[in-house]
């Protein structure tokens, strides 16, 4: 009998290319609507009006997250949107906790109703966490008339299927641009074509009071922390550390609620002060698609925390954080020992550095994501965004 499966893989690793074909392929036939490739004079020449933004939450109105320091990536866009550019300026896209099927009629008559100029959106999932994936008909549709900047979100496009998905948004008309959060993406989605990405993780102000609040205390009690899941490799890591005497905490979020009771999803700010109660903590920044290092949303939530962050991706982290004053990097166990010694040999080294970190982290998780998206806008000569205040 033929293995089909195994003669797709080989097809597939002599054709990298023969998945997206077929990708494509189906979505062409399934859904036609969504086969469309604007020719430059067909893309709606924009129209100069007041800027007015569109969030299209992967988790929005009606959901439980929906709120500050919640750890709703949309809502922290949403809010630090209305903190900067004023909260007549923004709006968003409400489908309900479960979501609707004609999300995408309602998104088209949000943007025509506010006149907007630009949508920020999760492009690799429909609105409201829906298990089908329309964005490329919906796209299509809205590509057509409307002359404002499709954001299209990413979350790890190390994975096949996120890239396909964003390519064929991409080729749709030039107003989309891709951001991702953990890699640059220049390139990645239409050939030449700058993106965004990395993205450091933004929190709004709302947010950051209530995260201040929160610390506001939290004493050190350990060396090291360590949060995320528990892979026999890591496990081995951790007890090794832990056998050369060094004060190690593990996923110590999970332990108790604010009341004291046991949690069966901590909330974010419990979270962040458990990293917080570290001296250190340890990141791993392979992707979880096993393609590359990535930046993990943890670099700037430890760094908020004011906790030193040790981790084995030197270039991304070296992006926005100084080494040796702001982060620090470790190439494999043994290397992690002696840095993690280094560091507790030097107390007040390790204290300011921690503050620097902290201090450099507040201002990314404010800006950052505004700045790289206005660079982008700038270069593909998009409509922009206004100017940001730095009051």
């Amino acid at each position: 009998m033929i293995n089909r499966s195994a003669i797709g893989r080989a097809a597939g690793s002599l054709f990298p290319s023969l998945h997206e074909y077929a990708f494509n392929r189906d979505r062409d036939r399934s859904v036609p609507k969504s086969a469309v490739r604007l020719k430059p004079r067909d893309v709606p020449e924009f129209r100069q009006r007041p800027f007015h933004l569109v969030v299209a939450a992967l988790e929005g109105p009606g959901c439980d997250s929906w709120g500050p320091a919640q750890g709703n990536y949309y809502y922290e866009v949403f809010q630090s949107a209305r903190e900067k550019f004023g909260a007549d300026s923004v709006s968003v896209l409400d489908v309900g906790a479960d979501g609707s099927d004609d999300w995408g009629h309602r998104l088209s008559a949000l943007l025509r109703e506010m006149q907007a100029t630009h949508l920020v959106a999760h492009m690799e999932r429909d609105p409201c966490l829906r298990v089908q994936w329309t964005w490329d008909e919906v796209w299509s549709q809205l590509a057509r008339w409307w002359d404002g900047v499709f954001i299209g979100v990413m979350w790890d496009s190390g994975f096949d299927l996120v890239r396909m998905k964003g390519r064929r948004l991409a080729r749709i008309s030039p107003n989309l641009v891709g951001l991702d959060i953990c890699v640059p993406i220049d390139g990645v989605l239409v050939r030449g074509r700058g993106e965004v990405g990395p993205v450091p993780l933004l929190e709004s102000r709302q947010t950051m009071q209530l995260l201040n609040e929160r610390l506001s205390g939290v004493e050190k009690s350990s060396d090291l922390s360590f949060i995320g899941a528990l892979y026999p490799y890591r496990v081995a890591l951790l007890e090794e550390l832990e056998r050369s005497g060094i004060r190690l905490t593990v996923n110590p979020h999970k332990n108790a609620g604010e009341s004291g009771t046991s949690e069966s999803r901590p909330s974010w700010l419990n979270y962040m002060a458990a990293l917080a109660a570290s001296e250190m903590t340890l990141n791993f920044s392979m992707a979880s698609s096993g393609a590359h290092q990535q930046l993990k949303w943890r670099v700037i939530e430890a760094t908020l925390a004011g906790t030193l962050l040790l981790t084995d991706d030197e270039e991304r982290s070296a992006e926005f954080f100084e080494r040796g004053r702001e982060f620090d990097f470790f190439r494999d166990g043994d290397d992690l020992k002696r840095v993690i010694d280094s560091w507790l040999s030097r107390p007040e080294k390790l204290h300011n550095a921690q503050e620097q970190g902290q201090e450099r982290a507040q201002q990314l998780a404010d800006t950052a994501f505004w700045d790289r998206l206005a660079t982008t806008l700038k270069r593909r000569g998009l409509p922009a965004l206004p100017i940001i205040g730095r009051g």
